[in-house]
């Protein structure tokens, strides 16, 4: 079975585990895909919703992984015991989705055998890269993977207790930048382009042009064209 780019570049990033706790799991396309590789050895995979549950148990059953992949109904990670597993992915939801997540089970993320966090957002990264800084989790790999006309990026993040973000544009991973990753000029153009349509909308206000809001936009945009220049490191 041909799973797709961007789940295939989400498993790629998964590290060898023996429980991994797919988290939105629709299909549970991804345990499948990863237990093929043998990169673990069981899942948990938990959906919200009873249609996805009911989709991923079809699966699981159409591979005949019964043993070896659990369908729980849940609220994010309420589907795990603390200690249960050792990984968790949070993939095609947004960040705000995400961090409320972690928000309410700490419990599960905070305990001592709980080691990697792969997230996949569909919006506002940065909001994940700062919620590392805060919460003493280090991003530690980011990816970015093209499906269809969409760009899409990926990140790994591993408990460091004060971590730092090494860069100062929380927008583009820093790792990106320093790998100088293949689809960066891409994924910065796409940014420079919704940059430039917000600041453009904004102009037409003079209460818009004064906002805070307008200063940061401009300040981006300025990160986004010395890293395409590549003077800098993350806009250093």
């Amino acid at each position: 079975m041909h799973f797709g780019p961007r789940l295939e570049a989400v498993a790629a990033l998964v590290p060898p585990c023996r429980t991994l706790a797919d988290i939105g799991t629709d299909h549970a396309y991804l345990p499948v895909l990863l237990l093929q590789e043998g990169k673990i050895n069981r899942a948990i995979a938990g959906d919200v919703v009873p249609g996805p549950c009911e989709a991923a148990r079809h699966t699981v059953r159409q591979f005949h992984l019964e043993n070896r992949i659990t369908v729980r109904q849940g609220s994010g990670l309420t589907v795990l015991a603390p200690g249960e597993a050792e990984t968790a992915v949070m993939a095609g939801m947004g960040a705000e989705t995400m961090l409320q997540i972690l928000a309410e089970t700490p419990e599960v993320w905070q305990h001592p055998g709980f080691r990697h966090l792969v997230l996949q957002p569909m919006s506002d990264s940065a909001r994940l890269r700062r919620w590392g800084q805060e919460h003493g989790w280090a991003v530690t790999r980011e990816e970015l993977v093209r499906e269809g006309k969409r760009l899409y990026e990926l990140l790994l993040l591993e408990p460091c207790p004060g971590w730092q973000y090494p860069g100062c544009c929380w927008e583009v991973g820093d790792d990106l930048l320093r790998r100088h990753h293949p689809l960066l000029p891409d994924f910065l153009a796409e940014k420079k382009k919704k940059i430039r349509m917000l600041l453009t909308q904004m102009d037409r206000s003079e209460r818009a042009r004064a906002s805070r809001q307008y200063g940061e936009y401009e300040t981006l945009w300025k990160q986004l064209e010395e890293m395409e220049r590549g003077n800098g490191r993350n806009g250093k």
